[in-house]
This record gives C-alpha cells, structure tokens and sequence, in this order.
C-alpha cells in the first residue's frame, strides 16, 4: 500500500511540473523586445510598439500606395531603435534589405555621446520577418550601420532579433 502511495504522489508531482513548463513555454512566447550586438555591446529594449500602416489609393501620394510597418523600443539606457518596413503587397515572412526603398533602421544612441546610426546606404543590411500574423511580428536583422553625424566610422550590427505586437492603423 505505501508503494502505491507513494507511486501515485509521485505521478501527481511529475504531471503539475510538466504543466508548470508548458506554461513557461509560452510566457516566453508572449515576450517582447528588441536586441542587437552593437560592436561587441548587448543593446536590449522590452516592449517594442510595431504599427502597420494601410496603403491609400485613395489620393494621388505614390508614397503611400503600399503598406508599411515601423517598430520603435527604447532600452534601459534611453537608446531608441527604429525599424521600418515596406512591402509590395502585404507582408510576409522574408528578407527586406535596406537597399529597397521603405526598408531600414535607425539607432540614437544617448550613452556617453549622442550618435545616429542609419542604415541609408548601406549595402548588407537586411531585416528578415520569420513570423507574422495578426497580432505579433517577429524577426531578426543584422548589418552595416553608418554615422549619420560623421563622427564615427561604420558600426556592425550582430545577432540583431525582436519580436514585437503590432497594431494597424489606416
């Protein structure tokens, strides 16, 4: 009998734990934020807000016949992150390169000295969509950024990954 006992609460323990990590699993996937390797230094912003924006072909702007997305975070330190995105169509997972019009980021770093870091011109940045749907955008991106203020000379970005919720707006 205290086999039996003992067998059973330890098959009650063994299932509560396993039902605690699903749990777990998918509290990470409800995680937003943005992070990159900045020459060598780990930048992370919690909370991105990611807006896409509806294309109107109701006036004659050409600029605004496509949708767009724009992600914005800032970190802990106050340095502020700043994707945009610009599709064809519709969005979908999949390289968007800064070399195409709409597509690109932009970094202003408030440590120690105010810099902005941009990705015009550059020929090897590229934001990549891995996941898209109705609520949630997520990515990863990695590339040469330049000194807008010319001060500094190119900065690479590293490991660069966020996940963020998006709202549309027309």
């Amino acid at each position: 009998m205290r086999i039996l006992v003992t067998a059973m609460l330890s098959a009650i323990v063994f299932l509560g734990i396993s039902c605690g990590k699903d749990k777990d699993n998918n509290d990470s996937r409800n995680r937003r934020f943005v992070s990159m390797k900045l020459d060598n230094r780990v930048y992370l912003a919690e909370n991105p807000q990611g807006v896409l924006t509806l294309p109107n072909l109701s006036d004659e702007n050409p600029d605004n016949d496509y949708p767009t997305m724009k992600i914005t975070a800032t970190t802990y330190n106050g340095d502020a992150l700043t994707f945009t995105l610009a599709a064809p169509l519709a969005f979908t997972p999949g390289v968007y390169p800064a070399t195409k019009k709409g597509n690109g980021m932009v970094v202003l770093l408030s440590s120690s000295y105010y810099s902005t870091l941009t990705s015009v011109g550059s020929t090897d940045f590229a934001i990549t969509i891995t996941s898209l749907d109705n609520t949630y955008v997520e990515g990863t991106f990695s590339g040469t950024l330049t000194d807008a203020t010319g001060v500094g000379g190119p900065r690479v970005v590293k490991d660069g990954a966020f996940r963020a919720i998006i709202t549309t707006q027309k």
